[in-house]
């Protein structure tokens, strides 16, 4: 039975799999995120890249400040 080796590095045992492709990935290749570990390709793609999920969090924001300033608008137009 072999062990598994590095995809870039045969010389090298796996330590990981990368989260995006699938590849095994040795100590020197692995990034570790806080989604994962990754190879370089996957971790350098804007969708595996921690922060990426904060694109939703504007929008939610973007609501909210739109619920706050129909509110004032109504809440003018009534006192007036």
């Amino acid at each position: 039975m072999s062990a598994v080796v590095c995809a870039f590095h045969a010389d090298r045992p796996a330590l990981a799999y990368c989260t995006g492709c699938g590849k095994a990935l040795c100590t020197g290749c692995v990034v570790r995120l806080n989604t994962g570990n990754y190879c370089e390709t996957c971790a350098e793609a804007p969708t595996h890249r921690p922060g990426a999920t904060r694109q939703g969090r504007g929008r939610v924001w973007a609501w909210a400040g739109l619920a706050v300033a129909a509110l004032a608008l109504y809440l003018i137009s009534r006192i007036l």
